[in-house]
């Protein structure tokens, strides 16, 4: 079955086709007219190329997952690039929040810190090795399909378009996987995650 051609569907229209079983053609064509352009964009934001990747990844998510939040006859391209923009920002914070390299932290820090690292008794440290092992697990189990584009795009940090490429796939489909094999992953692990104090960043 040959996948529709939306080349010349408005970007509205394309919205719609997200929720009417034509989602891979509509976001890969939404991919075609703008991850350049908000890669640019974001890219003056963030001053770093992998994290502006990371962003167009996460930008096109959120139009995927939520999409019914724009208001059909105002801008599109505008409402677009303001998610990027949130989404840029939201990065920025979280890379600020990162804790410092060992190699910057002064010597008396560096040697608290590694005492901490191998205390085997913190309640937490066990907790977090028990959702290690569940998180491996709930991997494993994910169906092939999605378990192949999960590897390739969260754990080894490949594209969508990169890893569709590799995988014979359209970049709408590879999100769309990679949205679904999350939400799988959470319901496997939530009795976990209210246990963490960070969620990793697989579900954020």
């Amino acid at each position: 079955m040959h996948a529709p051609d939306v080349s010349s569907c408005s970007d509205e229209d394309l919205l719609v086709q997200l929720t009417a079983g034509t989602a891979d053609a509509a976001m890969a064509e939404l991919d075609r007219r703008y991850a350049r352009r908000i890669y640019h964009f974001v890219h003056g934001m963030v001053r770093d190329a992998h994290l502006a990747q990371d962003v167009v990844q996460e930008v096109f998510e959120k139009v995927l997952v939520k999409h019914d939040l724009y208001r059909p006859g105002t801008n599109f391209r505008a409402w677009l690039f303001e998610v990027a923009r949130n989404q840029a920002l939201t990065a920025l914070r979280a890379r600020q929040r990162l804790p410092r390299p060992v190699s910057n932290l002064a010597r008396e820090d560096a040697v608290e810190l590694l005492d901490t690292l191998a205390a085997p008794t913190d309640p937490r440290a066990i907790e977090e090795e028990e959702f290690m092992a569940a998180f491996q697990q709930a991997v494993t189990d994910l169906p092939a399909h999605y378990r192949s584009v999960f590897e390739l795009c969260v754990r080894q940090g490949l594209p969508y378009q990169d890893a569709g490429r590799e995988l014979g796939l359209p970049t709408g489909t590879v999100a769309i996987r990679i949205m679904r094999a999350r939400k799988r992953l959470f319901a496997a692990l939530q009795r976990h995650l209210g246990r963490l104090r960070r969620p990793p960043a697989c579900f954020q």
